[in-house]
């Protein structure tokens, strides 16, 4: 009887707790939820940015496209800044800016109100730490790197800062719902494999577009009317100035194609196993939608020559894809990970 008193005590006081803090709690989540729109936005308009400042869109469509090839080949001059003056880049900049002061509020929130919300602030402090980075490296690289190197990095790191932002606010998520079976859990090395393979498919797309390779295949299924066109997979990095030949644009376009099948071939097959899965059937079913979509979106900007908006919205829903992932990987997490 005393040992049931004193369990009612203490289940009292975590039901009192809980309502006292609830308020931080909901407070925190709204503020990275916001946060999360802000950063996945940023991703998004990058990718605009970056796509209408190689051509696409442009009204001498595609010889625009291949004169900013030309130009972005140029070796940057040590000392001088590359900046961007387009509205896309400076909305972009806005964004930037404003998802670092969200960046620093979600950072002093989690360390003041720690004990609230149950949650380690190692997470925000990382977060903030890798916008910092992202801010340096920016200023530094545009004298000093080429593109594709830029591209991929900033690419990386707002990967990156979405995925934490995700992952703290699906800890602070009661419905959340971190599924408890052995059955369901087994899968999670397959979720991290999907993921895995899905990130190196987006960067494979960055990669594409930062090296000005999306004409070197116009047809679809084939490429230059062969499976395997003539290709040549040697790459420097040495700013020379001068145009990539064919063969290597190919060999950099046709990895992202053979990529795209591969990835949605094992997505496609990884959905299926989990709408099996009663409880995460409605994850796997947004998660096929979204690989159906993606796949269609990808043909459909081939055939239609690089329309700017069906690019943009391929990007788009690549990261929706990624974030569909990361849930599901959380929900199949160990239950000890719960918060």
């Amino acid at each position: 009887m005393e040992a049931r008193n004193k369990h009612r005590l203490v289940r009292d006081d975590d039901i009192q707790s809980h309502s006292q803090y609830f308020p931080y709690r909901l407070m925190y989540l709204k503020l990275v939820l916001s946060t999360c729109i802000l950063a996945f936005c940023a991703v998004v308009l990058s990718s605009y940015a970056r796509l209408a400042d190689a051509g696409l869109g442009c009204a001498d469509w595609p010889a625009c496209y291949q004169k900013n090839a030309l130009k972005e080949r140029q070796p940057p001059q040590p000392g001088a800044a590359r900046g961007h003056t387009s509205w896309q880049w400076k909305l972009h900049s806005q964004v930037v800016m404003a998802l670092g002061i969200m960046a620093i509020a979600v950072c002093g929130f989690s360390w003041q109100k720690r004990k609230a919300l149950r949650q380690s602030p190692l997470l925000p402090t990382l977060l903030l730490m890798l916008m910092v980075f992202l801010a340096a490296f920016g200023i530094w690289a545009f004298s000093h790197l080429p593109r594709p190197v830029i591209v991929l990095v900033h690419l990386a790191g707002g990967i990156a800062m979405l995925a934490l932002l995700i992952w703290i606010a699906l800890r602070q998520m009661p419905s959340a719902g971190i599924i408890d079976s052995g059955d369901a859990q087994s899968w999670r090395p397959h979720v991290r494999l999907g993921f895995i393979l899905t990130l190196a498919q987006i960067m494979l797309g960055g990669w594409v577009s930062s090296n000005f390779a999306a004409l070197a295949c116009t047809g679809f299924p084939l490429c230059q009317s062969a499976l395997l066109p003539p290709m040549d997979f040697s790459y420097h990095l040495d700013n020379s100035g001068l145009p990539l030949s064919i063969e290597r644009l190919t060999a950099i376009h046709w990895m992202h194609r053979a990529g795209a099948l591969l990835t949605v071939l094992y997505l496609g097959w990884l959905s299926f196993r989990i709408i099996a899965i009663s409880s995460l059937r409605k994850v796997g079913r947004a998660m096929l939608c979204l690989i159906v979509f993606q796949f269609m979106l990808g043909i459909a900007n081939v055939l239609l020559g690089l329309p700017l908006l069906g690019a943009v919205l391929h990007n788009a829903v690549a990261m929706l894809l990624l974030v569909m992932l990361i849930v599901l990987n959380f929900k199949l997490a160990p239950v000890s990970a719960a918060p």
